[in-house]
């Protein structure tokens, strides 16, 4: 039986509010010749049950016990039959063209490994297109550049099944922030592109994981970046607990840290609460970010009003 062109790999924990919406997403691009691959991280929930109600054979639930995002994210890597893998998280929502416009483009870049592509937020009153942070330009390509670009959103990840193999998938270790090791070793294994438009939205929800564990993303962003810089220089990667023993500890270093850390974390719940409609409780904690951290919202500013941006419709 030949294997599909594309396989779609959903990591699913207790998804069961968004997956149905998800999922249809998925089973109804314009690109048909897929897998659907749910890997059902130890759901408690009726996850599993809205899994089986979608009468589609492209679809293969792999069920196993808990182990945490990489590690179910790792397991559709091994499993997965296509020749590339797409990655869909269980509550973000793919618009109808994303796989038929990511295929075309690494079909028409054949030195290239992978490919991510922009993305709208939404709540449950508003999308936001990112116009602060990033120009969308539909059917602009570039390469990426990881310390430039950052973190590019996990749901849009379109990569070549051995390229993911040859790298060993997502590392644990870096968890929560994963999606960026994956993307600089990714970026330094081969030629990586962004494509500046549009093709899935990443749904903000006030019960995301991403608040818990704040603090701690930012900690392992700048760990991250470190690793990323010793594999440039071909010195060996500190762990985390090392990294953190070289950080400044005097008390001004480390109250700068955490001021930059809390404002990116005020415009985070700023965003939240302007896409679920709530404006007076988003003007606060914009103000608080500004407050905190100035020269980051007067470039946001200016890149919004002197850049474009390109709403799905």
């Amino acid at each position: 039986m030949r294997s599909p062109r594309v396989t779609i790999v959903v990591p699913v924990y207790n998804g069961a509010v968004y997956l149905g919406e998800t999922l249809e997403s998925l089973l109804t691009q314009s690109f048909t010749d897929f897998e659907l691959l749910v890997i059902n991280d130890g759901s408690t929930d009726a996850s599993g049950d809205i899994v089986r109600s979608f009468k589609d054979d492209r679809i293969r639930m792999i069920v196993q016990e808990n182990g945490g995002l990489c590690h179910a994210l790792n397991r559709g890597i091994e499993e997965a039959k296509g020749s590339y893998i797409a990655r869909n998280d269980q509550d973000d929502v793919s618009f109808p063209h994303r796989l038929e416009r990511e295929l075309k483009v690494m079909e028409d870049h054949p030195d290239a490994i992978g490919l991510f592509s922009y993305n709208t937020k939404f709540g449950s009153k508003h999308r936001w297109s990112n116009a602060d942070k990033l120009t969308m330009v539909a059917g602009e390509i570039r390469e990426y550049e990881p310390l430039k670009d950052g973190s590019l959103l996990g749901s849009t990840m379109f990569v070549r099944r051995e390229a993911l193999q040859s790298i060993h998938g997502f590392r644990q270790s870096y968890y929560p922030v994963d999606d960026w090791d994956l993307e600089c070793r990714l970026a330094q294994a081969g030629k990586v592109l962004v494509l500046q438009e549009p093709l899935v939205a990443y749904r903000f929800q006030t019960s995301a994981n991403t608040y818990r564990v704040f603090a701690e993303m930012q900690e392992k962003t700048r760990w991250t970046e470190d690793s990323y810089h010793r594999r440039v220089q071909g010195v060996p990667e500190l762990t985390f607990d090392q990294f953190m023993m070289t950080q400044p500890q005097n008390g001004w270093s480390r109250l700068a840290r955490r001021r930059i850390d809390t404002a990116k974390l005020q415009m985070r719940i700023a965003g939240q609460d302007y896409l679920d409609g709530q404006y007076l409780a988003a003007g606060l904690h914009l103000s608080a970010a500004v407050m905190l951290n100035p020269a980051d919202m007067a470039g946001r500013l200016w890149r919004l009003l002197g850049g474009s941006s390109s709403e799905p419709a």
